[in-house]
């Protein structure tokens, strides 16, 4: 048997890892490329793990590692901070002087134009992409979460971002929030009914209170989702209401994430958790138990600049067709309002 000797090099701040080889590479792909989409293309690691490192990156190292900048081929695209290129400069020279090589990248080129839905994970957003693909439209669909998918608008990764936010405003407010009122607008989408999985019926309070006893298992979603949001906002009222105290986080199965519906339902059936928050479409379609928590808005942010261009256009084309809203019928605990696919600037949303 030939063995040989691997070195592991680690930028490391307060225990916790800021770079490796991976994100070094990632970042270098960034820097050359102008989208993080391109470099986790290139480097072929799933859109939603890229901005997992990044995001679990920046918290150690206390600051923002990528940021937007302007005039990429979507309206702008991604670049590295200071931060991001100092300790970036730092990796490669330890690399270079622990390993006795420098830190082989490889060329990449730019990948072939394609529409890109980022966001929230939805059944009726992936019944929308094949919509589209039968309609011979090149299009992607990433699960990010709407906090995520947002951030990939502003960086010219996305054309499109789904989400369905817990804060005060809903989804137009969210958006107010981050300072996009002049940059985007929202596109009314449709409704979805939000609950809890299980495999034997429970009442909500049943369900709440044995979270936060400690007697059931919970799957979460992942950081930034809007079904998270909702959750921690549920969990905040309950522990309140209950007099329990600790919070969210002393919930069993709390760090437990799945980073959509489905998986959630699938852990609930497979007994690897108890209970999981996700839309009622997923329970009917794993043979679970479903318990209704809320209605909410799943509407759509697009650049202010893109509308009726391109990939949008036909977003949008599709979003308002009587095929789509069939397809919404036929989906458990969905529903369509009148003024489904109507574009407003955010300035006029009162």
């Amino acid at each position: 048997m030939e063995a040989r000797i691997r070195v592991r090099v680690e930028l490391v701040s307060g225990g916790r890892v800021v770079l490796d080889e991976e994100l070094a590479r990632l970042l270098v792909l960034v820097d050359r490329l102008g989208s993080l989409l391109a470099a986790s293309k290139a480097l072929h690691i799933p859109y939603s793990r890229a901005w997992e490192k990044i995001a679990s990156a920046e918290k150690a190292a206390g600051g923002k590692l990528i940021e937007a900048r302007r005039g990429g081929p979507k309206g702008g695209g991604a670049r590295l901070t200071g931060l991001a290129r100092r300790l970036l400069a730092r990796y490669l020279a330890e690399y270079r002087r622990i390993v006795g090589a420098p830190l082989i990248v490889g060329e990449a080129a730019e990948p072939p134009e394609v529409g890109v839905y980022a966001g929230s994970s939805d059944y009726a957003v992936a019944r929308l992409v094949g919509l589209l693909r039968e309609r011979g439209v090149a299009a992607e669909a990433y699960w990010l979460g709407s906090a995520r998918g947002v951030a990939a608008l502003v960086l010219g990764e996305a054309d499109i971002a789904g989400l369905h936010v817990h804060v005060p405003g809903g989804n137009a407010g969210y958006l107010r929030s981050l300072g996009l009122g002049g940059e985007v607008a929202l596109v009314r989408g449709y409704e979805r009914l939000q609950g809890f999985l299980s495999r034997s019926p429970m009442t909500l309070e049943d369900i709440m209170r044995g979270l936060l006893e400690g007697r059931l298992r919970l799957v979460n979603r992942n950081r930034g989702s809007g079904t998270r949001m909702l959750l921690d906002a549920l969990l905040g009222e309950w522990a309140s209401r209950l007099g329990v105290a600790g919070g969210p986080r002393r919930v069993r199965g709390y760090g437990f994430e799945a980073s959509t519906h489905s998986e959630v339902a699938e852990a609930v059936a497979k007994g690897d958790a108890d209970v999981g928050l996700a839309v009622k479409a997923a329970a009917a379609l794993h043979g679970l138990s479903f318990t209704s928590v809320a209605w909410e808005r799943f509407d759509f942010a697009v650049r202010a600049g893109s509308l009726g261009e391109g990939f949008v256009g036909d977003f949008l084309e599709a979003l308002g067709s009587r095929e789509f809203r069939r397809i919404l019928d036929s989906l458990e605990g969905y529903r369509a309002p009148g003024d489904m696919g109507r574009v407003e600037p955010l300035s006029d949303i009162r």
